[in-house]
């Protein structure tokens, strides 16, 4: 069988008997760990159509009844008999196998073990090669993203898979468009099959992802963006227009309802202190105000005027996909050591979500340039930022840029940039050449140049201004970073810690509360 999908509609071709079949496929239908449809609509060939559907209901704790029905809609009645009996044959043969393995092999729910990363690829599908997600196989074995990695883009590995930046729709989850370089993504793209345009650039909208390159264009061709349900793990419910009503249960936890052609999400917040909900899917996008719904577990649908090719689907958001988002890749310190810098250059910004910053700069520099002379001056600031790169690098915070004497660190845990910074004024303790340090936490932007990353946004300027309230041999952060510190470090801490207010000036007046640690 070979597929293309045209305007954002999955086409199919397959040869029996010297002739040709073509067809379209609906979009799946489905509810999670219970059943799923799919239906093949034919322009050539014997059928008019195939709707296929699978249920499976569990009977015991070791055992559960599958049900598997095809239904054939033919176009020639003379030949329906023939084909039918064809088809009851094959199906008799599948069935007359898989009774004959029951017998043979004992079924077993556990996941083979595999060992190595070059274990995996040997036995991956196709479709796996063409999209490699590192997380995934890392958790397959037992190794960490950054290992997938350094083996991929190793010497060794290097001609035989490429790393990639895939563009994924927030509806799908599909990979609308796949990279090599991040400049070449466009700001807004479009998913024909959802109808919508989004914008790249929030904070999972880009994917790394790695690419087998011994498959054949038509093989690396895939459309993750297809109608199936195996390229969507976080859709836990999808169904087609119509009139239908469905009885769905969840667990606690935070949910999207997405319809097709609506690139506006209504959140479902499900809790178990909550009444039953009866959702009519028909007037949700007609209240422009609506952004969220409470309700118990137990949920229910109702679609009674839905436009029949039209098509709702419920998201699990805290669900672990593990994804390789590009911000994990830019915070990785050694990133620039796998891939060519240019690979990260953007015209627009990325989220990167929230961050802990560590801004470092030297106290009297003035005074500094002007006793010892530049030279001299200039090599304690030299040795004063390989103090800072050593222990910014060990506890895996990326330097973002030095702005004449100061430094700007990005990390991805709060609590390893209070760590970081306590560490840096206890090694400079004993050194002539004094340091203030300040921390914040919070959403910030990212841009991609010839020279590396540089950070923007409301965070980086709050982290720059409280740098003031900093004092030699000192460390300055705002209250936001205490919530990503542990209640044991924190204890150890609070003693001697003294609180600082401080109010920003200006149209855009606020209130800080801040939290100052003298060490020396």
């Amino acid at each position: 069988m070979n597929f293309t999908t045209i305007s954002g509609v999955r086409h199919g071709q397959q040869k029996i008997f010297g002739i040709n079949l073509r067809w379209t496929e609906a979009p799946w239908e489905w509810k999670h760990e219970s059943w799923l449809k799919n239906k093949r609509i034919y322009s050539t060939g014997f059928f008019h159509s195939i709707e296929g559907y699978f249920e499976i209901k569990p009977l015991s704790n070791s055992q559960s009844q599958v049900l598997v029905q095809f239904t054939i809609h033919h176009k020639y009645t003379l030949l329906a008999k023939l084909l039918n009996k064809s088809t009851q044959s094959i199906i008799k043969k599948l069935l007359d196998e898989v009774e004959k393995g029951a017998e043979t092999y004992q079924i077993s729910h556990e996941i083979p073990t595999i060992a190595s990363f070059s274990d995996w690829l040997a036995q991956a599908q196709l479709i796996e090669r063409a999209r490699i997600a590192p997380k995934f196989v890392a958790r397959m074995i037992g190794s960490s993203w950054q290992d997938i990695l350094h083996e991929a883009l190793s010497p060794a590995m290097r001609n035989r898979l490429s790393l990639r930046f895939d563009a994924i729709c927030p509806h799908c989850q599909g990979a609308k468009k796949s990279v090599t370089r991040l400049i070449d993504l466009s700001e807004r793209l479009e998913c024909e099959s959802c109808k919508i345009n989004f914008t790249v650039g929030s904070q999972e909208s880009i994917e790394v992802s790695l690419r087998d390159n011994m498959l054949s264009p038509e093989q690396a061709s895939v459309d993750f963006c297809s109608a199936d349900v195996t390229h969507k793990p976080t859709i836990l419910f999808q169904r087609m227009g119509g009139e239908w009503r469905e009885n769905l249960k969840f667990k606690p936890g935070n949910y999207a309802i997405k319809k097709k052609g609506e690139e506006r999400v209504i959140n479902l917040i499900v809790d178990g202190t909550l009444d039953r909900l009866l959702i009519d899917v028909d007037l949700l996008w007609n209240d422009p105000n609506l952004e969220r719904l409470y309700s118990h577990p137990e949920v229910e649908l109702l679609s009674r005027h839905m436009p029949l090719m039209d098509h709702i689907m419920i998201e699990q958001l805290d669900f672990n996909r593990g994804p390789l988002i590009v911000s994990d890749l830019i915070l990785y310190n050694e990133f620039q050591k796998m891939i060519p810098s240019e690979s990260l250059v953007t015209d627009f910004p990325i989220e990167m979500g929230s961050k802990a910053l560590l801004f470092t700069d030297v106290v009297g520099s003035t005074e500094l340039y002007y006793k010892l002379g530049d030279t001299k001056a200039f090599q304690q600031v030299r040795e004063s930022f390989l103090l800072i790169g050593e222990v910014t690098k060990r506890n895996e915070g990326v330097l973002v840029k030095t702005i004449g004497d100061a430094t700007m660190f990005a990390f991805s845990s709060g609590e390893a940039a209070l760590r970081t910074a306590i560490e840096i004024q206890e090694a400079n303790k004993d050194r002539a050449l004094k340091l203030r340090v300040s921390l914040h936490y919070g959403p910030c932007l990212s841009v991609g140049t010839q020279e590396g990353q540089d950070f923007f946004g409301d965070t980086v300027n709050i982290c720059a201004k409280i740098q003031s309230e900093a004092q030699a041999g000192q460390v300055v952060f705002e209250e936001s970073l205490c919530q990503e510190i542990s209640p044991r470090f924190w204890q150890s801490l609070e003693p001697q810690l003294e609180k600082v207010p401080l109010k920003l000036k200006g149209e855009s007046s606020r209130s800080f509360l801040l939290y100052r640690l003298s060490l020396n």
